[in-house]
C-alpha cells in the first residue's frame, strides 16, 4: 500500500511544481518584454488569452529545438504571444508594388562576376553600418531596408557615416503606403525626386503615418542611381555588394521566422514566389558545411543574432535571391 501511496504523492508534487514553472516561464516572460495584460473589467481574459498563445509557441519551439536534425535554433522572445494579425504589422512589403519584372544592373556573363568571390564577408561591423534599428508595429520595413542600403553608400563616398530617417519615407512616399507596406527601390526613386533623403535627427522614427514634414534643409544624403541586381544568381549577389555594399532583398516570412536565434535559416516552408517582408543582406560565409548570407532585419537588437539572421545561400531561400538591389549616393 505504500508504494502507490508514494506514487501519488509524487504525481501529484510533480502537477503542482510544472503547473508553478509554466507560471513563472509566463510571468518572468512578462516582465522580461515589459508586457501587462492586467486590464480592469476583463476578469484577466487578456492574460489567459496571451498566456495560452506563449504557452502554444513555446511547445513548437521546444520541439523544433530537441530535433537534431536542424540548421537553425529558436528561441521565446517578444514575438511569442502575440496573433497572427500582430505579427503582419512587423512585415511591409506591399504586395502590389513587387515588379513581374524588372531590368538588372549585373550580368552573369561579365568578365567581372566570372571573378572568384572571397569565402566570406561581413559589413556589420563596418563604420558605415549604424546599429540595427527597430520597426516596431509598422509595415515599414521596406523604407528601413532603403535607408541602410541609402546610410552605408553615403558614409562610404563621404567618409563620414550618417543616420537617416525612415519616418520620412513613410510619411511623404506616395508610391508606399507608409505603415502598411511599400517597396525599397520605389522609396529611393522618391528621395530621388524630393531632393535627398533627411537626416534622422531632423525628422525622427514615430512607427505611425503622420504629416509630411520634409524639407531640403534636412537632407543628409543625395541619391545618384539604384537599380536591381541579376535575380537568383548568387555570384551576382556577392560582386554587388563588394561594389555597392548591402543589398536589400525581399523575402517570405512565416511563423518560424519570428522566433529564430541562431544557425542557419532554412525553413522549407517559406519557399515560393511570395515576399513580405523587406531585409538587408550585409555579407556571406559558410557555418558548419552550410553556406549562407547574413542579413539585417529591422526588428531591434534584442531578435536573432543582436538583429541579424543568417539563411541558406544559393538556393533562393525564402525567395530572398529574387530581388536584390542597390543604390548609389551622391
Amino acid at each position: 500500500m505504500k508504494l502507490p501511496f508514494v506514487l501519488a504523492v509524487f504525481a501529484m508534487a510533480f502537477i503542482v511544481i510544472n503547473c508553478y514553472s509554466d507560471e513563472e516561464a509566463w510571468n518572468d516572460y512578462k516582465k522580461k518584454h515589459g508586457k501587462n495584460y492586467r486590464f480592469p473589467f476583463d476578469g484577466g481574459s487578456q492574460d489567459r488569452i496571451r498566456r495560452a498563445l506563449f504557452q502554444i509557441r513555446s511547445a513548437e519551439i521546444n520541439k523544433h529545438n530537441n530535433e537534431k536534425a536542424g540548421s537553425y535554433r529558436l528561441e521565446v522572445n517578444k514575438f511569442s504571444d502575440m496573433a497572427p494579425m500582430e505579427l503582419e504589422g512587423y512585415l511591409g512589403i506591399k504586395a502590389g508594388a513587387v515588379p513581374s519584372n524588372h531590368s538588372v544592373e549585373a550580368n552573369p556573363d561579365d568578365a567581372e562576376s566570372r571573378q572568384l568571390p572571397p569565402t566570406s564577408l561581413d559589413y556589420r561591423y563596418d563604420m558605415c553600418l549604424p546599429p540595427v534599428k527597430d520597426q516596431g508595429q509598422c509595415g515599414s520595413c521596406w523604407a528601413f531596408s532603403a535607408i541602410t542600403a541609402l546610410e552605408f553608400a553615403k558614409c562610404k563616398k563621404a567618409g563620414t557615416a550618417v543616420v537617416l530617417s525612415e519616418q520620412q519615407l513613410v510619411d511623404c512616399d506616395r508610391t508606399s503606403s507608409g505603415c502598411n507596406g511599400g517597396w525599397y527601390v520605389n522609396a529611393w526613386n522618391y528621395a530621388k525626386i524630393a531632393g535627398g533623403s533627411a537626416k534622422k535627427s531632423s525628422y525622427e522614427y514615430t512607427a505611425r503615418v503622420g504629416t509630411c514634414r520634409f524639407s531640403t534643409w534636412m537632407v543628409g544624403a543625395k541619391v545618384s542611381s539604384f537599380g536591381y541586381v541579376q535575380p537568383k544568381n548568387e555570384t551576382a549577389m556577392q560582386i554587388a555588394l563588394m561594389k555597392y555594399g548591402p543589398l536589400p532583398v525581399a523575402m517570405n516570412v512565416i511563423s518560424s521566422f519570428y522566433y529564430y536565434a541562431s544557425g542557419v535559416y532554412s525553413d522549407s516552408a517559406c519557399d515560393g514566389t511570395t515576399v513580405n517582408h523587406g531585409v538587408v543582406v550585409v555579407g556571406w560565409g559558410e557555418l558548419n558545411g552550410v553556406k549562407f548570407w547574413m542579413v539585417r532585419n529591422s526588428w531591434g537588437t534584442n531578435w536573432g543574432l543582436s538583429g541579424y539572421f543568417r539563411i541558406e545561400r544559393g538556393v533562393n531561400k525564402c525567395n530572398i535571391e529574387s530581388y536584390p538591389a542597390y543604390v548609389v549616393a551622391v
